[in-house]
């Protein structure tokens, strides 16, 4: 039949079907989530159809779940049933329509599902010919046999929702790269930031913490040119001593910067290893006999196991910027002790000393970077000592904890595992 032929009716409805799917494609085309398309779809399926009902089912898994509907009683929404026992399921496995005029003529319908409903007729499409990911479901309170036009119209719906459906996808993914690159970016940013921050710091730092040794370097090479004779051996050692130690203290801070910038671009590797860690200790200590105060001396005591398992380089720059510390913040003629313990896996690490101790109000910050205490400022340093140790042990997964009285001293307490299969 040509369309002059055809009805008046027949025509007018076509043309509102048209509408419909038009006004329908135009809506998804902006949709950015998966509710504004159920809500558009349900309702655009019973326009189409004339339909007392629609329902939006998505797949999950092996369940069909009735996500949404639009019906003059209610269906099935929330609910999920498995996919060989609903027709819904039945036309995702089979991927094609199904028109059923009678259901309970059908043996393909759960009618004990149906029963306490307004249903008596139905068609049911697949979202997506391959692999459906859901299924459009429109019903009526009457028999009623849709014509194949209506069928291919609500199909082409279905199709158009499956390709919205995938655009979304791609749209939430593209958006949460977007949001992750933005982040990577910002966080870059901020870190540039810290990093000219911090190179600031470390220039004014520098202009004075690098003078004195760099003075001592000078006036003790400027006396040791004077000291020719043998008897002036005395003399000479004595300078050399001295330029030894402004040396050294050069180095720690440089090394103390370098260090803060490799975890600050997270590239400090952990390379654990078996090692006699008594031993590994008393090394660290005859390596900081150089750097102490005249009568200064360190004492040392370990309990339980000798044998553990951690980075040396990194354990041993712990070891040095605490005993560093030590050495630094306590007076001539002073003790400071040493206390190890391996019980378990578990190490316990103990540095005492009994000098200048940290103010109570300063001990909240006396982590921070470039943070000093105000009885620290005729001390040279640099403020990032305890910053470092304190990142170095969260490498390690370890903790440290510190107890201080102004004037009497602090006593640093270091804990970690040592993981104790790595022994054998």
């Amino acid at each position: 039949m040509s369309v002059q032929q055809r009805p008046i009716h027949e025509i007018t409805t076509h043309n509102q079907a048209f509408k419909s799917m038009v006004l329908a494609v135009q809506q998804l085309s902006l949709s950015r989530n998966i509710e504004t398309v159920m809500r558009i779809v349900r309702t655009t399926a019973r326009e189409l159809t004339g339909a007392d009902g629609a329902t939006f089912v998505l797949r999950d898994n092996n369940m069909c779940y009735y996500a949404d509907e639009d019906a003059i009683s209610p269906l099935w929404k929330g609910q999920r049933f498995p996919m060989n026992s609903c027709i819904s399921g039945w036309s995702m496995i089979h991927r094609m329509p199904v028109v059923i005029e009678n259901i309970y003529a059908d043996s393909r319908i759960p009618v004990d599902a149906y029963r306490p409903t307004f249903v008596k007729s139905l068609v049911m499409v697949p979202i997506r010919s391959i692999d459906p990911i859901g299924a459009i479901g429109t019903y009526w309170a009457r028999p009623h046999f849709p014509s194949d036009e209506i069928v291919t119209l609500l199909q082409s719906l279905a199709d158009i929702t499956a390709v919205t459906m995938e655009n979304i996808k791609m749209y939430n993914e593209l958006e949460q790269r977007v949001k992750e690159r933005t982040s990577e970016l910002i966080d870059s940013l901020n870190r540039e930031k810290e990093m000219s921050a911090m190179k600031s710091h470390f220039v004014s730092i520098a202009s004075h913490e690098f003078k004195t040794p760099l003075s001592s370097i000078l006036s003790s090479t400027s006396l040791l040119e004077g000291y020719q004779l043998t008897e002036d051996q005395e003399k000479r050692m004595k300078h050399i001593d001295r330029i030894k130690s402004s040396v050294n203290h050069l180095i720690g801070i440089v090394n103390g910067f370098l260090a803060m910038d490799q975890m600050e671009q997270g590239k400090t590797e952990i390379l654990p290893e078996p090692f006699n860690f008594k031993k590994f200790v008393t090394d660290v200590i005859e390596q900081m006999e150089g750097s102490l105060k005249p009568g200064q001396h360190i004492h040392y005591i370990h309990r339980g196991d000798i044998d553990g398992v951690q980075d040396k380089k990194i354990l041993r720059n712990i070891m040095l910027n605490l005993l560093s510390n030590a050495c630094k913040y306590s007076h001539e003629n002073q003790q400071i002790d040493v206390y190890t313990e391996i019980t378990a896996g578990h190490v316990i690490v103990k540095v005492r000393d009994y000098g200048i101790g940290i103010p109570e109000e300063d001990q909240p910050y006396i982590s921070n970077n470039f943070f000093r205490a105000k009885n620290a400022s005729g001390i040279h340093g640099t403020g990032l000592g305890l910053n470092i140790v304190k990142r170095y042990l969260e490498l390690l997964n370890g903790s440290i904890a510190f107890t201080s009285r102004f004037n009497e001293g602090t006593t640093f307490t270091l804990h970690f595992k040592t993981p104790i299969q790595l022994l054998h």
